[in-house]
């Protein structure tokens, strides 16, 4: 077991610490990492590249439409781009269970319509919903009516709440499960109150699986931060930057992000995908790896926490003998089935 905690945990883990590390340290180790490269010349003094600059031009990745170094602006953002989705993925878990608290609770006639509602969002793409909520803020972003720190705080908001109905509604539906067990029946005879049951009975239960369910987010979160990119809505905004030699040239103005987040740019860059792919790609793949580890971890806490707990239930359950065998727990309660 321990050797599949090293290779499924330990690993992944330490490759997203890394990343992180590296966000942070980006900007004491190359202070002007965020320089704007106008043009390159040979050893003859000629020009000889505009950007934005292929691989070869400038290692190792490249450069953005501004000229600045690609692989340098990438590890700078990557720590916004994990915060994003860790603070999206803890908001729906703490808002999913109150929602799911509450679902368990309500009389039956409101329960189904709640039910009804939360079931409705699994079959609507969320990046839909969120852009459609989002996109009349750009109104205020753009004129500077909002601050990009604001509007960011409120994009990953949105993104977290536009969740809430259908995770809570799976959740409650779990916890309705859990409650018909037997232990939970004897507590209500003895005269415990819904309070009384949800601080010791289902927060513990919900505890123990909400640490796989959290990983289950996080990397559903990450896949929707690349939807939204794609479809030009980028955390934190977009500014524009005058992209002109002299005051001669013509008006080029160029979008850019201050917080460098890997979807936003993805959102400035898509419709150059056919002329410069590897802006697109490049952040893409470092999309690909990230949600890679979250994944490989999330799978492993699913075999070790949830289908291990599953199987001692059973084999305590085949040693019982000449009792009726207890209902137990779902096998996936409180967590979400791919």
């Amino acid at each position: 077991m321990y050797k599949k905690l090293f290779k499924g945990i330990t690993i992944p883990l330490c490759m997203i610490i890394a990343l992180v590390i590296l966000s942070f340290l980006v900007p004491y180790w190359f202070p002007d990492y965020e320089g704007v490269v106008n043009y390159l010349k040979g050893d003859d003094g000629r020009l000889i590249a505009a950007p934005p600059f292929s691989p070869t031009e400038m290692a190792p990745l490249g450069s953005d439409r501004l000229g600045r170094n690609f692989a340098l602006l990438l590890l700078a953002g990557a720590k916004y781009t994990i915060a994003a989705a860790l603070f999206v993925a803890l908001l729906r878990i703490i808002l999913g269970f109150m929602f799911a608290v509450l679902y368990t609770f309500v009389p039956s006639i409101i329960g189904r319509f709640v039910k009804g509602l939360g079931e409705s969002f699994q079959y609507v793409p969320l990046a839909i919903i969120v852009f459609a909520i989002l996109i009349p803020l750009e109104s205020s972003f753009q004129p500077g009516f909002l601050s990009s720190s604001e509007y960011f705080l409120i994009q990953l908001c949105v993104i977290a709440i536009v969740a809430i109905p259908s995770l809570g509604v799976y959740l409650g539906e779990e916890m309705k499960l859990y409650m018909d067990q037997e232990f939970i029946q004897v507590s209500r005879t003895m005269g415990a109150g819904g309070f009384s049951i949800v601080m010791r009975h289902l927060l513990p239960q919900f505890m123990r699986h909400g640490i796989v369910l959290f990983s289950e987010q996080l990397g559903q979160a990450l896949s929707l931060l690349i939807q939204l990119g794609i479809m030009l809505m980028a955390l934190g905004g977009l500014k524009i930057a005058e992209f002109a030699f002299t005051d001669l040239d013509p008006s080029n103005p160029v979008y850019f992000s201050e917080t460098n987040e890997w979807a936003a740019t993805i959102s400035m860059n898509i419709q150059m995908i056919f002329s410069h792919p590897f802006l697109v790609l490049v952040p893409l793949a470092f999309f690909a790896v990230l949600i890679l580890c979250v994944n490989t971890i999330s799978s492993t806490l699913r075999q070790v926490i949830i289908e291990q707990e599953y199987a001692l239930t059973k084999a305590k359950e085949k040693k019982a003998e000449g009792r009726a065998p207890a209902s137990s727990p779902s096998k996936d309660l409180f967590t979400l089935n791919h």
